[in-house]
């Protein structure tokens, strides 16, 4: 019977994680069809403004106090212990708290929003009246966009991913659709951002439906419960600390390039970097599955739920591992076909210590989302707290002395020690050893690639070819034999071999 349960769960993740994949995915496609066209009619220097309209939108979520990310967890706890008749508290009270703090943000920012667009952005005269009132707009959506979060964690909580990632594409879609239907009429940034904002309004309003709809008794108690401030803000504190601390340290390398090098030299770094990092739409579309999944049963179930996240780390690092290995390989040849070689010469080396450096962050996403699941949100901001100056004293120390390569290397040593970090706290917090079979396993193969790449990475192209051929066949080889286990080799033999028709190939 646990077997087939187990089968069936698996089954759901698959099929829920598929839902994120495509949530993240097909906005993205859009993105790179779209974006040239945009450029070319709104002009380059709107386009930067719009730009940064599309970022500070991503922020604005970060406003919810981590209040989202904490409802998740607790309406899965919830759920996993029966007590569903908590639930609707728990939810108002998370939704009004949301709505409060985001409300006095807006107005903080709103008032101030002339003197910190001037001081902070350096805007050209004859755009600086357009993108004040472009801002402002986007200023007053704050409670809309982080409202929003409570309702899509509530829902993720629930599993209804086939409605979030609904939900997702038609917003992630219509950001790019939107500019570029308004520019056959118009090139006023606000008129864009408006349409933008009536649109996340439009979503916000199905969400509302979606959720009431998910628990028919949030319907019948609309009450703000004092007593529950603290369990609320007890998960998102941490978890708001690490929205602050994670955008720091993601954004330090390029500030400091941009600092301490040059704006062009920013270029050459972050095109690499915008490309590579796509590559953790894998990890995000399962961990947003697993996150509700950790924290509802790991009371009840802790072996299952430790074996998930061991199987869920295996599973990255396997898809992964030839994607990185194929970009390291072939990154000047992939950068001359799609920039030129003068812009490769620059970038493929970079490109190379980021590739691996996303590696190891795609297996960290895992057991860092398993930390937070199971009630911890605590052991990761503090890693991030104390990790946070140490980074950037070292970045402006590597950039200073050795450029754009040395940034580039010191972001693939931070991902390789968080990885290693995650995955250690991860095996104290469930008391079980089993967290570091795939961390060996991982090492061992990672670093006899990574000793085959520095032999041959300065060779001609035949030999590059011939070589990632006999490397990736041999890791296929070997994680059919010893990385997959009994119900590992079940589940592709029942799900993925019928689709090529080789029903038997593999015994």
């Amino acid at each position: 019977m646990y077997q087939k349960n187990f089968a069936v769960k698996q089954n759901s993740l698959s099929k829920n994680a598929f839902y994120n994949f495509l949530g993240f995915s097909i906005p993205l496609i859009f993105a790179v069809s779209l974006v040239p066209f945009i450029i070319e009619k709104l002009g380059v220097e709107k386009f930067g403004i719009l730009s940064f309209c599309w970022l500070i939108i991503g922020y604005f979520g970060f406003f919810d106090l981590g209040i989202g990310r904490a409802l998740t967890r607790i309406v899965s706890e919830k759920i996993g212990q029966k007590k569903d008749f908590e639930i609707p508290s728990f939810f108002w009270t998370s939704f009004y708290l949301t709505a409060l703090f985001s409300l006095i943000i807006s107005l903080i920012l709103f008032l101030s929003s002339d003197t910190l667009i001037l001081y902070f952005l350096k805007i050209p005269s004859t755009l600086t009246e357009e993108t004040i009132l472009t801002i402002k707009f986007l200023i007053l959506a704050i409670p809309v966009i982080t409202t929003t979060a409570s309702m899509k964690g509530f829902l993720e909580a629930y599993s209804r991913f086939d409605i979030v990632n609904f939900l997702r594409l038609i917003l992630g879609v219509s950001s790019f659709l939107i500019p570029l239907i308004l520019l056959f009429w118009t090139t006023y940034l606000y008129w864009i951002i408006i349409a933008m904002i009536c649109v996340r309004v439009f979503i916000w309003c199905l969400y509302l439906y979606f959720t009431l709809k998910t628990n028919s008794d949030l319907k019948k108690e609309f009450k703000f419960h004092y007593q529950l401030i603290k369990p609320i803000f007890h998960l998102s504190s941490w978890m708001t600390v690490s929205n602050i601390a994670v955008p720091l340290i993601v954004y330090i390398d390029r500030i400091m390039i941009a600092s301490l090098v040059s704006t062009t030299a920013v270029a050459y770094y972050a095109t690499p970097y915008e490309v590579i990092t796509k590559l953790l739409i894998f990890p995000s579309a399962l961990t947003a599955v697993l996150f509700p999944t950790f924290a509802a049963n790991y009371l009840s179930n802790p072996e299952r739920i430790v074996k998930l996240l061991n199987k869920a780390m295996k599973y990255i690092f396997i898809l992964l591992l030839p994607i990185t290995l194929i970009v390291v390989f072939f990154s000047n040849e992939l950068l001359s076909i799609w920039l030129g070689k003068e812009f490769a010469s620059k970038s493929f080396f970079i490109l190379q210590f980021l590739s691996i450096g996303i590696l190891f962050n795609s297996i960290a996403f895992i057991p860092f989302s398993f930390i937070e699941g199971i009630g911890r949100p605590d052991v990761t901001a503090k890693i991030q707290l104390i990790e946070l100056p140490i980074y950037v004293f070292l970045m402006w120390l590597v950039v200073k002395n050795f450029g754009t390569s040395g940034a580039a290397v010191l972001f693939m040593s931070r991902m390789i020690i968080d990885c290693i970090l995650m995955i250690y706290f991860s095996q104290r917090l469930s008391g079980s050893k089993a967290v570091f079979r795939i961390k060996c396993s991982s090492a061992s193969i990672f670093f006899f690639s990574l000793i085959v790449i520095i032999a041959i990475i300065n060779s001609t192209l035949w030999i590059k070819i011939l070589s990632i051929i006999i490397i990736i066949s041999s890791f296929l080889f070997i994680t059919w034999k010893f990385l997959l286990d009994f119900e590992d080799r079940i589940l592709i033999k029942e799900n993925l071999l019928p689709l090529i028709g080789k029903k038997s190939y593999l015994k």
